[in-house]
């Protein structure tokens, strides 16, 4: 079995001009997480249902909220994370709509987030308040990659720090 830090090296690219790697920011490193291939994810999820264990605790997620993805993460962390041999549920984060039906289900529910890579965190900080407001009790964000720029509102448990970003000016 690779090291983490083998893993995600197979997937940094490095570049000498920084490079957009999202609606804000910019850096010289991006992953290419789509490369990754079944094994690496495996070995990847065993380290993140660890860390999402250990801050989670005493407190076991019910549901896993999906952010777009290239990879399988989500589900491979949904069957690690399962306490009665059932995978978790997944549900995509445009499904977090009020009025389709998930408001009340939602209510009360303890819920992961999950995405390839947190860069600032905005999408997540998005999705993070719509299941708040819907009723979620969301206990932390799990990524393959943390990039974000600090400390947000719960946990990143994620297998990586990445490299920084350059948050860029928007005004």
């Amino acid at each position: 079995m690779e090291d983490i830090s083998t893993i995600i090296e197979k997937v940094t690219e490095r570049y000498s001009s920084p490079i957009r790697v999202g609606s804000r920011c910019e850096a010289n490193v991006f992953y290419r997480v789509e490369y990754l291939s079944p094994e690496d994810i495996d070995t990847l999820t065993d380290h993140i249902a660890e860390r999402i264990q250990k801050v989670c605790s005493p407190l076991d997620p019910e549901l896993i909220i999906s952010l777009p993805n290239y990879t399988e993460l989500a589900k491979t962390l949904a069957r690690r994370l399962s306490t009665s041999g059932e995978p978790l549920e997944v549900v995509n984060a445009e499904q977090l709509n009020p009025g389709n039906g998930k408001t009340s289900w939602l209510r009360g529910m303890n819920v992961i987030l999950v995405n390839d890579v947190i860069t600032t965190a905005r999408s997540c900080l998005e999705v993070h308040t719509k299941a708040t407001v819907l009723g979620a009790t969301v206990l932390c964000w799990a990524a393959i990659i943390d990039r974000t720029f600090g400390p947000g509102p719960v946990p990143v448990a994620a297998s990586f720090t990445g490299e920084p970003v350059r948050l860029l000016d928007m005004a």
